[in-house]
């Protein structure tokens, strides 16, 4: 007997086998209960659903407007004797750009893909709405963060020893420091110039070190680096306000902070996945990314050139913007209201531009403080509810919704939670300007070239590479420029703890 014949008699007997002892759970007789294809991405953009979208009538590589600046100031008195002509008038007109720049992302499905997932979805379909949602949270992180210019280069740290609280011994001992923009801290594109300062300790075993950097105007994280000789550097941590403790030496890069410290920032450095920042302290490291448009948090933190393009703070016209830093204090309880956001937001506006700001927007984080700070005050009102029995019906929790603007004679200003404003961060947005005679229809406004739009490639092939094809590729794509039209009213209140 051959080994085919033995093959065949196996097979036959093992049928044989089956037949006689009947169909059991374990020989295999059911379905597949496979379920509909889920997605577990969330997609909260209220940046991008709020600021307007506008098509240019004409194509320019800058979107051009022109402006009167406030020269209140600077106007001559105009008290005047009798046959005397009045002193004229001083005016300011100032020409401001933005540049447009495209965004998007592309996708791909092979044949393949389309073949193995026959009777059960549609692979293309699915890969363009992943995309499209993808698109649509980039908007809404570059419209609020994106960044053409350089971030200033931070000053050398300020470094204060503590003998407890740690493991470091009698060394010396350099801490190393770089500024992010919103761009770096969602996409890991980089970071500012960086620099540095020593200390040395004679003694002990249990030092750390308080580090405390001047805040980096428009900067809404600091990346943080140790060094046992001033050259070879390590990551130790990145933190959303310009102090951080050191409380050991290292060796090698630490892993970055947790989600729960650094909610939704890149794990991405450079473009490299699952890579920890770098520092850089000859120049720039990628805060400047000449890919980006500037957006809302640029408008409200660069100069200007003579151009009026938004240039590295220091290094221009002054924005006329508030800004100012905690540099990581906490935000705190004053008659009933938080006295941060009423003193370097409201009555710095008011007294700037005599305007409320429309909105107060806030991280997560920023919003679960300012609702603990509120509601467990003593003056803070808890209304105990009833039910259809009659019964106490206690909800725990809430939420401050509003804040009053008592320099502005008692405006109510919403607070509002956006996702892509960074930990640390609070912004004083305004929609409508009081300024007589302002001619503008929309203060914030995506102006476009070519709105979101999916462009669909040919069928093509790569040949000996995984994913080659034969496949269809497509993007989704957009051409814009972010424009500000009225910064004098807005602010940035940075470093808060």
């Amino acid at each position: 007997m051959n080994a085919m014949q033995e093959m065949t008699e196996e097979t036959l007997d093992a049928i044989t086998k089956a037949q006689s002892t009947g169909i059991l759970t374990g020989t295999g007789v059911y379905s597949y209960d496979l379920s509909d294809l889920v997605s577990l991405i969330p997609v909260v953009t209220p940046f991008r659903d709020h600021v307007s979208r506008k098509m240019s009538p004409d194509g320019n590589p800058y979107a051009v407007w022109r402006a009167f600046m406030n020269a209140t100031n600077s106007q001559p008195d105009p008290a005047m004797g009798f046959d005397y002509a009045a002193n004229e008038t001083v005016f300011n007109e100032q020409d401001f750009q933005a540049r447009y720049k495209p965004t998007g992302l592309a996708g791909l499905v092979t044949q393949d893909a389309y073949d193995l997932a026959k009777g059960y979805g549609d692979p293309y379909a699915i890969a363009t709405f992943q995309v499209l949602n993808q698109v649509l949270i980039g908007d809404d992180r570059k419209l609020l963060g994106g960044q053409s210019f350089a971030l200033a280069r931070p000053a050398a740290p300020t470094l204060t020893q503590a003998s407890s609280g740690g493991t470091i011994g009698a060394v010396t001992a350099y801490v190393g420091v770089a500024a992010r923009t919103g761009s770096g801290y969602y996409y890991g594109s980089g970071n500012s110039r960086g620099n540095s300062a020593s200390t040395t300790f004679g003694s002990g075993t249990t030092n750390k070190i308080t580090a405390t950097v001047a805040s980096v105007r428009g900067a809404v994280a600091y990346d943080w680096f140790y060094s046992a000789n001033g050259s070879t550097w390590y990551y130790y941590t990145t933190t959303t306000t310009n102090t951080v403790t050191i409380t050991a030496t290292i060796s090698a890069n630490n892993a970055l902070p947790a989600a729960s410290v650094t909610p939704d920032m890149s794990t991405s450095w450079l473009g490299t996945a699952n890579t920890v920042p770098t520092i850089n302290t000859a120049a720039d490291n990628g805060s400047a990314n000449a890919n980006d448009y500037d957006g809302f948090l640029a408008s409200l933190t660069g100069d200007y050139n003579g151009s009026g393009q938004w240039v590295q703070p220091g290094t221009g016209t002054a924005n006329p913007s508030v800004n100012a830093s905690l540099d990581g204090a906490t935000l705190t309880l004053d008659g009933g209201s938080v006295a941060e956001i009423e003193n370097y937001l409201f009555l710095a506006l008011w007294q700037a531009v005599k305007c409320s700001p429309t909105a107060i927007m806030v991280n997560a984080v920023q919003a679960q403080k300012i609702a603990n700070l509120v509601l467990g005050s003593a003056g803070a009102t808890t209304f105990l509810n009833t039910d259809s029995s009659g019964r106490i019906n206690v909800t725990a929790g809430g939420r401050v919704g509003e804040i009053v603007n008592a320099p502005a004679g008692g405006v109510t200003v919403p607070i509002e939670v956006h996702v892509s404003v960074p930990p640390g961060t609070i912004l004083a947005r305004t929609d409508r300007v009081p300024f007589p005679q302002a001619n503008i229809s929309s203060v914030l406004e995506y102006r476009s070239l070519r709105d979101t739009a999916q462009f669909d490639y040919g069928t093509g092939r790569v040949a000996n590479t995984a994913g080659g094809g034969p496949r269809k590729e497509f993007e989704i794509r957009s051409v814009g420029a972010f424009l500000n039209r009225a910064p004098v009213a807005m602010g940035s209140l940075q470093n808060v703890g």
